[in-house]
């Protein structure tokens, strides 16, 4: 099963791209099969240590350990596609008061605890590899022998949004005095 799930995952690949679409499918095919795995498995390797960490470091991964992996990388990485219809409708916003200093300390604020909390690593864990990325960097090489790149269309509003909010609330400081600005400086 964890071989024919693994197996099913690369085959999504096109093009050396992933569509955000078929993975969230992916993740709903295998979700029993993940949840038996995650609660039942535990690498026959004696001395490794994932029955007591949850982490396998033994030299060759068992695919077992493999799928739950990916599973779990998938699975935090979509969890922040719930945010682009939000993301979308706040840029909008935001064109309607990007002129009015005042109204944009407002649309900081109110979306301080999204970009500046629930989505704060988003662009730091998948989006800034690479000066210019293409694409969304989802799971490196070194857990698969190769990488998984979603393109960034399936979040272009979510990412648009982050780069706006951290120019405003991080470089140009406009909200000095937040919570989270005040721990950081």
């Amino acid at each position: 099963m964890k071989l024919t799930a693994l197996s099913a995952f690369k085959n999504l690949q096109k093009g050396g791209l992933f569509c955000f679409k078929e993975i969230k499918q992916w993740l709903l095919d295998y979700d029993a099969d993940f949840k038996d795995v995650k609660y039942n498995w535990h690498c026959p390797n004696s001395g490794c240590q994932h029955k007591f960490t949850g982490c396998c470091t033994c030299t060759s991964n068992h695919e077992a350990y493999l799928f739950i992996s990916l599973y779990e990388q998938l699975l935090e990485f979509s969890y922040y596609h719930k945010y682009e219809a939000y993301a979308f409708d706040e840029l909008e916003d935001f064109e309607a008061v990007k002129n009015d200093e005042t109204q944009v300390k407002v649309w900081v604020i109110k979306n301080e605890n999204i970009a500046g909390n629930a989505c704060f690593e988003f662009l730091m864990n998948y989006y800034s590899y690479s000066d210019n990325p293409r694409n969304l960097l989802v799971v490196d090489y070194q857990l698969l022998g190769y990488n998984v790149f979603v393109n960034q269309e399936f979040f272009k509003s979510l990412i648009q949004f982050l780069q706006t909010f951290d120019e405003l609330f991080w470089v140009q400081k406009i909200y000095p005095e937040s919570d989270i600005l005040c721990v950081f400086d």
